[in-house]
C-alpha cells in the first residue's frame, strides 16, 4: 500500500501528526546534543504519509491545502524545532515542484514519485561566490555533447543533505547569462555529488544539519523548470517558506511558554508562595503568542485569497513582515519563559530547561537574514499605503 493511501486508510492527518510528534519529542534532546539528523522522525513522517501532503490527487497524493501543512509543521516544531525546520523547508520546496511542473512529463512524474516514495526535497539555492544571495548565481547549466547538462556549484549551504532524495538547484540559464537569469533544476540524489566542507557547529537548529558543500550534478534537460527562478521565488517560494517558517517559530514559542506554565503549576502544587510577577509574565507571554498566531493566520488567509484586492507588492511586504516579526516574537516569548522558570529553565538537564528553545529561537533572525529582508523592503515600503483596509 502506498504511504499516501495508508494515511487516509489508517488515520487522519491530525492523528498521524500526533504520532510523529511523539517520536520527535522523544529524540529532540539527543538530536540537539549530538547535532545529528532526526532520522527516527523522518522515518516516522514517511511511514505516516506526511511528506507528500501537498501533492495533488492526480499524482497520487492527498492534495491537502497549505494551511493543513502549516499546522503539521507547528506541531512538529513544538516537539523538536529541528524536525519542524526540515519539514518546513521540504514542504516549501515541494510547493515549488508542484506549482511549476507545468506540462513536463518528467517533472509531473517526479510529483508521483514524491507521493508514492514520500521523497524528501531539499534546496540548493545559495552559493559561496554570491555571498548567499538567492536571486543571483555564479554557476550555470552546461550542455554536454551527449545532450545532458552539468553544473558545478561551490559553497552551497544545504540543510539535511544526507537524508534528501531530491535537490532543487538554482543556476544561471547558460554560461553567458546574467547572474540573475536563473533556472531551477530538480536533481535526484543519484545524480548529485556533494563534497562537504568542514561541518558547521551551530548553537541552534543543530538537527537540521545545515552544512556547506561543493555540488556537482549531471542531469537531463527535461529536469529544468521552464519558468525563470524569479517566478518561483515570488509566486511560491517566498510566501510558502515564510508561512511555514512562521509555524516553526510559533511552535518553539508555544513549547517554551508551555514549559513555563507547567513550571508554575508544579510550583503552586508544591505549596510555594504565589509569585504574582511570574503570573504576570505568563499573561504577557500568552498575549504575544496570540499576537503571533494572529499575524500568521492573517498571512495564511492572504495566501489563500489569491484573487484578493492586494497588489503583488503589498503581499510581498506582508509575507516579509511576517518573517521579521516572527523572528522577534519567538525570542521575546522564550525570554519570558526563561524568566518565569528562573534557574530551573537555565540548568540542564531537567523538566523545565529552556536552553534548546532559546538557541533554536535565535536562528530565526539569521536564517534568511532579517537585515537582508528589511533592506529589500526599504526600497518599496514608501509606496505601500499604511491605511489599507482589513
Amino acid at each position: 500500500m502506498k504511504a499516501a493511501e495508508s494515511l487516509s486508510a489508517a488515520a487522519s492527518v491530525e492523528d498521524a501528526t500526533s504520532r510523529a510528534a511523539e517520536v520527535a519529542a522523544a529524540h529532540a534532546d539527543a538530536v540537539d546534543r549530538e547535532g545529528r539528523l532526526p532520522t527516527e522522525v523522518l522515518d516516522a513522517l514517511r511511514a505516516e504519509g506526511l511528506m507528500g501532503l501537498l501533492v495533488p490527487a492526480r499524482h497520487g497524493g492527498p492534495g491537502l491545502p497549505l494551511r493543513t501543512v502549516v499546522n503539521v509543521c507547528r506541531r512538529l516544531s513544538e516537539a523538536c524545532a529541528s524536525t519542524g525546520l526540515i519539514y518546513a523547508m521540504h514542504q516549501s520546496q515541494s510547493a515549488v515542484a508542484i506549482q511549476h511542473a507545468q506540462n513536463s512529463d518528467w517533472l509531473q512524474g517526479l510529483l508521483a514519485r514524491m507521493a508514492s516514495g514520500q521523497l524528501l526535497v531539499a534546496s540548493a539555492t545559495t552559493e559561496g561566490a554570491t555571498g548567499g544571495a538567492i536571486r543571483s548565481s555564479a554557476c550555470f547549466l552546461d550542455p554536454q555533447t551527449d545532450g545532458r547538462l552539468q553544473l558545478r556549484k561551490n559553497g552551497a549551504v544545504i540543510s539535511y543533505a544526507p537524508a534528501a532524495d531530491v535537490f532543487l538547484v538554482s543556476a544561471r540559464r547558460a554560461e553567458d547569462a546574467a547572474p540573475t537569469d536563473q533556472r531551477l533544476v530538480a536533481v535526484l540524489k543519484d545524480q548529485i555529488q556533494l563534497h562537504a566542507h568542514a561541518p558547521w557547529n551551530p548553537m541552534g537548529m543543530r538537527g537540521a544539519r545545515t552544512d556547506r558543500y561543493d555540488l556537482g550534478a549531471d542531469c537531463g534537460p527535461e529536469q529544468v523548470y521552464a519558468e525563470p527562478f524569479s517566478v518561483h521565488m515570488s509566486q511560491t517560494m517566498l510566501p510558502t517558506s515564510h508561512l511555514l517558517l512562521g509555524a516553526v517559530w510559533l511552535g518553539i514559542a508555544v513549547s517554551a511558554l508551555g514549559r513555563a506554565r507547567a513550571f508554575l503549576r508544579h510550583r503552586n502544587r508544591g505549596g510555594a508562595p504565589l509569585n504574582p510577577i511570574a503570573n504576570l509574565r505568563l499573561a504577557e507571554g500568552e498575549t504575544l503568542v496570540q499576537q503571533f498566531r494572529g499575524t500568521l493566520a492573517a498571512c495564511m488567509a492572504l495566501y489563500e485569497d489569491a484573487d484578493g484586492p492586494q497588489t503583488a507588492t503589498e503581499r510581498m511586504v506582508s509575507y516579509n513582515a511576517l518573517k521579521v516579526g516572527a523572528s522577534e516574537l519567538v525570542v521575546r516569548v522564550t525570554d519570558i519563559a526563561l524568566r518565569i522558570c528562573g534557574i530551573q529553565g537555565y540548568m540542564e538537564p531537567g523538566e523545565f530547561y529552556l536552553s534548546r528553545h532559546i538557541r533554536d529561537a535565535h536562528a530565526a533572525a539569521v536564517m534568511v537574514n532579517d537585515d537582508r529582508i528589511l533592506g529589500s523592503l526599504s526600497t518599496v515600503v514608501l509606496g505601500v499605503p499604511l491605511n489599507r483596509d482589513l
